[in-house]
């Protein structure tokens, strides 16, 4: 079992930044079928589309997923003001935001913020993840369609990757730039949130479309280290992740990836195409 699932769960959360208009239409894939999109680009109109659901839904779903602790503004501030007062050069051009959120992620204990903030600033800058935007393997990868940021928002406002597994094969794939590109959409599905201002959601939403998975589609070594960046270099900031339709050859895998995910196992639901659809709007098309 080992040797067979070497490298495990559709290892394919990233995806060029595909921003889609309102009217995208995804035809996920059933089986061996090719997932079918009708998508105009809107991404130079920074296009997005919030869903609409009924208060009773959008608590439900609320209540399911992660949401990271809120404190007083003033507390985060003076936190903050010691975290750069812990070490001015590691911060020197780090933005509040980046540093609000460690802060918060380690309940305001500023020492524990300064320690992790300075891990994630180090694995971008060794890693060569300070310059996703304009790196020609990371387009390449994305250019496969494995996966989508998409447009339209889930019921919590929250921004969508979109992932297609049997895009995705493990014999062929460079772990590298699967592993940039990875990081590439999580940026840009924050950038967009934080362009919102105050009010819009925090988190994002990961969607893994698993009609037609096989084992070629299976990688482990991505899957450590999406779970490391859910752990280290991303806290808290992915809320939920649904598994559309896993077929059985799929079990063993998640036998294998749920124990490497702790306490974010929880956070991952396997479920029908069909009952995906309450996360969205009424008039969604995705599924």
């Amino acid at each position: 079992l080992d040797v067979t699932l070497g490298s495990t769960l559709g290892s394919v959360m990233m995806s060029q930044r595909a921003v889609l208009a309102p009217s995208t239409v995804l035809c996920a894939p059933n089986g061996g079928a090719r997932r079918c999109t009708r998508a105009v680009r809107a991404a130079s109109r920074g296009v997005s589309v919030v869903a609409s659901a009924s208060a009773e839904r959008v608590e439900k779903i609320r209540a399911s997923g992660l949401t990271l602790d809120a404190f007083a503004k003033a507390e985060v501030a003076a936190g903050v003001a010691t975290m750069r007062a812990n070490d001015p050069d590691a911060f020197n051009d780090a933005p509040d935001w980046l540093l609000e959120w460690f802060l918060r992620d380690r309940k305001l204990d500023a020492d524990k913020a300064t320690e992790k903030t300075k891990k994630y600033l180090q694995w971008r800058m060794d890693d060569g993840y300070d310059a996703l935007a304009s790196a020609p393997d990371v387009a390449e990868e994305a250019a496969t369609g494995k996966a989508v940021l998409l447009a339209e928002r889930d019921v919590l406002g929250r921004p969508v990757v979109y992932v297609t597994l049997t895009k995705h094969d493990v014999e062929t794939r460079e772990l590298a730039r699967t592993c940039k590109l990875c990081v590439k959409l999580v940026d840009e599905a924050l950038e967009a949130l934080r362009a919102e201002g105050d009010g819009a959601s925090e988190t994002i939403m990961c969607v893994f479309d698993l009609r037609g998975f096989s084992m070629k589609n299976a990688d482990i070594d991505f899957v450590k280290f999406f779970i490391k960046c859910i752990f280290d270099y991303f806290p808290k900031r992915i809320s939920q992740v649904l598994l559309i339709e896993p077929p059985w050859v799929f079990t063993p895998v998640w036998q294998i990836i749920k124990p490497l995910m702790g306490k974010y196992a929880s956070l991952v639901k396997q479920t029908k195409a069909k009952e995906a659809k309450e996360y969205f709007a009424d008039e969604s098309t995705l599924f």
